[in-house]
C-alpha cells in the first residue's frame, strides 16, 4: 500500500471518529479488517489517528490562528492530521506531508481547495518553531495545548485539585504500553517470555501481565492464544478476588463483554464455572470467538440485561463480578475520542446506571460470597461514592481490602484499588471488593 492510500485511509478513520462520533479501535479495526494494509501502513495510520485525536483541540487551534473563517469539517480533518504530522512526526519530510495533503484535499473536496490547503500549511511550516498563538490565561493554554476540554479539567480539578488534575491531563496523551497477558491453559508466564525473549518484560502492576516492546497481532503465539491483549489494570480485576484458586466456585459476570475479565477469571479459576453476560448478543459472541482461541471451557454466554433481575440466579453464586458500563475516563491515552465526550451530566447519569446494576447484581452473592465492583474510571461519583452509597444501603455487605500479589500498586486506606492514569504508566481502574454477610435485623 503507497502513502497515500494510508492517508487516505487516516483520513477516513478520523472523519468517522471526529464527526461521526465513531470510537478509534473500532473504527481502524473496520478499515484494517476492510483491506489489506502492511504492518507498516497500520502503525503509521494508528500514529497519525491516535495523535490527531489526542491532540484535536490544539491542532485546531493553530489551524484557527492561521487561517481565515470558517473550515468546512472534510478539510480540517484533512488540515488537523497534516498539521500533527508537521510538528511530531519527523520520519517524512514535510515538503511530502505538504503535497500528499493537497492531493488528499483535492480528491475530497476540489482543486481550489487544493490551493487552499497548501497555503496553509505552508505558513504553518515557516513558523513550526515558533507559533503565533494567542491564550485568554494560563487555564486556557494548559487546557487547549493539552487538548483537554474545559468541562473535563473542571470535572478533575474539582476532585483531586489543580496540581493533581494537571498531571492527569498530562497523563492522556502519553503513550500506553503494549501490554498482554498470558494464557496459564496453553502456556506457562516462563515459556512465553523464553518464546519472546528480549521483546518483553514483566510487569510490576499485575503478575498475570507482560509488556511488550512491540505489538505483532500476527505473531503464531497470539494467533496460537498464548496471550491476549489485556492493560495491566484491567487485569487486576481477576486477580483482586483473592480466592484460593483450586476451588470450585460458581462466578457471574454480570456486564461481560467485550469479554477480557471473563476470559481471565475463567483461565485462572479453572475449576470454577462462569456466567457471562450482556445484553448485547453480537458483544457475546466476541467471548465465544475468544474461548475457543484460548482453550477456555468453562464459560457459559447468556444474554441478559444487567438492569433486569433474574429470579434463576438469586442467591446461586459465590463470586459475582460487576465491571459496569462507564465514562471511561481512565482509559483516555487508549481511546482518546472519550475525552470530548464528558460532561457533567453524562458522568451522573451513568453512576445512576452503574448503581442500578450493582444493587441489582447484589441478589445474585450467596452468604459469604464476593461482588467485585469495578470501573474503568477515575470519577468518584462513579466509583468510590457509588460504593459508599451501596455500604449505607445494603448493611448486609462489608468492603473488604484488597490483596495483590507481586504488585506495586497500593490498595487505598478505605481497602479499594484507585489507580490514577499518571501513576503506574496503566490505564486508570477501580476496584471494590464487597463480602456479602448475614442480614443484620
Amino acid at each position: 500500500m503507497n502513502s497515500i492510500n494510508a492517508r487516505q485511509i487516516a483520513y477516513e478513520v478520523l472523519y468517522t471518529i471526529i464527526q461521526e462520533d465513531g470510537y478509534s479501535n473500532i473504527t481502524l479495526n473496520k478499515y484494517f479488517n476492510q483491506y489489506k494494509i502492511q504492518e507498516q501502513d497500520k502503525r503509521f495510520i494508528s500514529e497519525v489517528v491516535y495523535g490527531t485525536i489526542k491532540n484535536k483541540i490544539y491542532l485546531e487551534h493553530i489551524l484557527k490562528s492561521y487561517s481565515k473563517g470558517r473550515v468546512k469539517p472534510k478539510v480540517k480533518v484533512i488540515l488537523s492530521m497534516s498539521i500533527y504530522q508537521l510538528l511530531y512526526m519527523d520520519k517524512t519530510p514535510n515538503f511530502a506531508i505538504i503535497d500528499e495533503a493537497v492531493k488528499l484535499s483535492k480528491k475530497v473536496a476540489g482543486n481550489i481547495t487544493g490551493k487552499f490547503v497548501n497555503g496553509i500549511l505552508r505558513n504553518i511550516e515557516r513558523h513550526a518553531s515558533n507559533l503565533d498563538l494567542k491564550y485568554r490565561n494560563n487555564t486556557e493554554q494548559f487546557c487547549i495545548e493539552n487538548s483537554c476540554p474545559n468541562e473535563l479539567y473542571n470535572i478533575l480539578k474539582e476532585q483531586y485539585g489543580v496540581e493533581k488534575a494537571q498531571k492527569i491531563v498530562v497523563s492522556f496523551n502519553e503513550k500506553s504500553k503494549n501490554s498482554i497477558r498470558y494464557n496459564p491453559l496453553k502456556i506457562t508466564k516462563k515459556e512465553l517470555i523464553e518464546k519472546l525473549g528480549d521483546a518483553v518484560s514483566e510487569s510490576e502492576i499485575c503478575e498475570d501481565s507482560l509488556v511488550l516492546n512491540k505489538l505483532n497481532l500476527d505473531s503464531s503465539l497470539f494467533t496460537k492464544g498464548y496471550y491476549i491483549i489485556q492493560d495491566e489494570a484491567s487485569a487486576l480485576v481477576a486477580t483482586s478476588i483473592g480466592l484460593p484458586l483450586d476451588n470450585k466456585y460458581k462466578i457471574l459476570d454480570t456486564c461481560a463483554a467485550p469479554g477480557g475479565k471473563s476470559l481471565h477469571i475463567a483461565s485462572k479459576y479453572f475449576n470454577s464455572s462462569l456466567i457471562s453476560c450482556d445484553k448485547y448478543i453480537h458483544k457475546l459472541k466476541l467471548i465465544e470467538d475468544n474461548k475457543e482461541k484460548l482453550g477456555i471451557t468453562n464459560i457459559q454466554v447468556k444474554e441478559q440485561d444487567a438492569t433486569l433481575t433474574n429470579d434463576s440466579f438469586t442467591d446461586k453464586f459465590d463470586i459475582v463480578v460487576c465491571d459496569v458500563p462507564c465514562s471511561g475516563i481512565g482509559v483516555i491515552k487508549n481511546k482518546p475520542e472519550i475525552k470530548y465526550k464528558i460532561t457533567n451530566a453524562y458522568v451522573e447519569d451513568i453512576a445512576k446506571l452503574q448503581y442500578e446494576i450493582l444493587e441489582n447484581s447484589k441478589h445474585y452473592v450467596k452468604q459469604g460470597g464476593t461482588l467485585l465492583y469495578s470501573t474503568c474510571t477515575i470519577d468518584k461519583r462513579e466509583n468510590i461514592q457509588n460504593i459508599e452509597k451501596f455500604l449505607k444501603e445494603n448493611r448486609d455487605f462489608i468492603l473488604e481490602k484488597i490483596t495483590l500479589n507481586n504488585s506495586i500498586v497500593k490498595t487505598r486506606d478505605n481497602g479499594v484499588l484507585e489507580i490514577l492514569p499518571d501513576e503506574y504508566s496503566c490505564d486508570g481502574f477501580f476496584i471494590a471488593k464487597l463480602k456479602k454477610m448475614e442480614a443484620k435485623c
